[in-house]
């Protein structure tokens, strides 16, 4: 039997839907107006904060930092400046940054930033410069000692917005606490309420380990400037000049110890 050849355009598959986007999306930060009002109206709102290192150690030859610093929340940076700006992540993709950098590292991701920050003045990043995502919230969970405190107070690693979990195993029974019955949130940080706590050993100096899911702001470090320096050239009044186009970095999800890493927080 002779099979005829196709004289019809056959329907195509259901999992065959074409997508919505262009194969090839234009980097469009070359136009650096344009991007700008881009990043303006679609972008979200971070708080860049600008670092730099911490000056409390004692001799440069072996970098003597002070362990216990108040200056720079024990991880050898400090935020001397900070302000608000609309930025984008233009991709969180590992493949695409390995392609671009030749890093492959979980929790990376490369984001745009205007020139200038939202009240107008100029905006410039570098290594070890924090933003946080000011528009959305991501899920965390820590494991803490309890430590008494005069004013029932305990840090997490980041300001807490919500606490959606907390329990303890005390005298192995599940002991689940409640946010407004045992504990309250305040100023993104645990506040216990009297009678309320978890167990703690005077002798011994040692509190109840409990464990807590919670909701902040995610925190990146600005590990890499991707498009540093990047300047061209346009006509104003007749006369050419120099003018910045938009930057991008690769920032990574924050991994510097703070005063939270000790037992208890502060």
């Amino acid at each position: 039997m002779t099979i005829k050849k196709p004289d019809q355009v056959l329907p195509s598959s259901p999992t065959s839907t074409p997508s919505m986007m262009p194969m090839n999306i234009p980097d469009t930060s070359i136009r650096g107006e344009a991007h700008s009002q881009i990043l303006e109206n679609r972008g979200i709102r971070f708080l860049h904060k600008k670092a730099t290192p911490c000056p409390n150690i004692k001799r440069l030859d072996d970098d003597s930092h002070e362990p216990n610093c108040p200056i720079c929340d024990d991880n050898g940076w400090f935020y001397y400046y900070q302000n608000n700006i609309t930025g984008m992540f233009v991709s969180n993709s590992l493949q695409k940054i390995f392609e671009r950098q030749g890093i492959w590292e979980i929790g990376s991701a490369i984001v745009s930033l205007p020139t200038e920050y939202s009240d107008g003045t100029e905006a410039d990043f570098n290594t070890y410069d924090q933003l946080t995502v000011l528009d959305y919230e991501v899920r965390m969970w820590e494991i803490k000692e309890y430590q008494p405190t005069a004013n029932g107070f305990q840090q997490l690693r980041y300001p807490i917005t919500h606490v959606e979990y907390l329990s303890a195993v005390i005298g192995g029974v599940l002991k689940v606490f409640v946010q407004g019955t045992d504990f309250n949130v305040v100023d993104g940080k645990i506040q216990w309420l009297g009678g309320h706590t978890p167990p703690y050993n005077p002798a011994r100096q040692v509190g109840e380990v409990y464990t807590v899911s919670y909701f902040a702001n995610p925190v990146y470090n600005v590990v890499q400037t991707l498009r540093e320096l990047r300047v061209t050239q346009e006509m104003v009044n007749g006369v050419k000049q120099a003018v910045r186009l938009p930057q991008e970095v690769l920032v990574k999800r924050d991994f510097l110890p703070n005063g939270s890493e000790k037992v208890g927080g502060p």
